[in-house]
């Protein structure tokens, strides 16, 4: 069931980030379909991680209404991880899955995607979440032993920084180049200084390029709720966002879930909504 549903494009980071989508058994290099037309089609029903079928999610949230109140990959310390409580034995629902996703290396980062920003990825991500946040630059600024100190170190920052990205500012085109080793430097005042120790060294700066062609100018979002049939050429990728003509947006990973058919056509063809 699964297999047939959108998940979010899998990244890897080249001279420009080469975007794959597995939907059907199939691997779409997406790279290679910009400037050709695609077909988005949505069969009306989502999938949950439980394998519900609905018509829609619990509040938007992904989840079904049962899995938003009881699943802890819904949990607020998901959305909060200075909210975490693992590493002190306090279950939140359910301990031993918390212990096992909480209790592992966690990096705080800076990026600057739509504006320097505060960060948090498990040890395991690394640089897939800067893809897919849409950053064209990142810096390393700690290595902590759980989710909950990445959480505290996060919430010192974001007084000074965003610890959100700007999707709009990010789709408006490549932002101005940031000296990110200064920024770290600065910020590392900031962190508590029980948490200092976990501060890194390195500070080398990933650059991050994005196969686009043309940044949209008045930004319009479309989503499959709305327009059951997406159909447009492709003019690029940035973040989980596949950037079609006419200005219009479609966050992939806003989608997943979606029980959906997903073409490619060569002839290029004028989309009208």
């Amino acid at each position: 069931m699964f297999r047939n549903t959108l998940k979010k494009m899998n990244t890897s980071l080249k001279d420009v980030v080469n975007y794959t989508l597995d939907i059907h058994g199939e691997i779409h290099d997406m790279n290679r379909y910009i400037g050709k037309k695609l077909i988005i089609k949505w069969s009306g029903n989502v999938v949950c991680s439980c394998e519900k079928v609905m018509t829609s999610f619990y509040r938007n949230s992904g989840y079904c209404y049962k899995c938003y109140w009881e699943s802890p990959l819904a949990s607020q310390s998901i959305f909060k991880p200075e909210l975490c409580t693992a590493h002190l034995g306090i279950e939140e629902r359910d301990l031993d899955w918390e212990k096992e996703f909480q209790l592992t290396p966690h990096y705080v980062y800076l990026a600057n995607s739509s504006g320097i920003k505060v960060g948090i990825t498990r040890g395991t991500q690394g640089v897939i979440r800067w893809m897919d946040q849409g950053a064209s630059q990142a810096i390393l600024l700690a290595e902590v032993p759980n989710r909950r100190f990445s959480g505290d170190i996060e919430v010192s920052l974001k007084r000074f920084v965003a610890d959100i990205t700007n999707w709009r500012k990010m789709l408006s085109g490549s932002p101005d180049k940031v000296d990110l080793v200064k920024m770290k430097e600065e910020l590392s005042v900031h962190v508590p200084d029980e948490l200092k120790q976990y501060i890194l060294p390195d500070n080398t700066v990933t650059e991050i390029n994005y196969p686009v062609t043309k940044y949209p100018v008045k930004i319009k979002s479309v989503k499959l709720e709305k327009y059951p049939t997406i159909e447009g050429v492709l003019l690029g990728i940035k973040g989980q966002y596949l950037l079609l003509d006419n200005d219009r947006v479609f966050n992939v990973r806003s989608h997943e879930g979606f029980i959906s058919e997903f073409s490619v056509q060569e002839t290029i063809q004028k989309t009208l909504f």
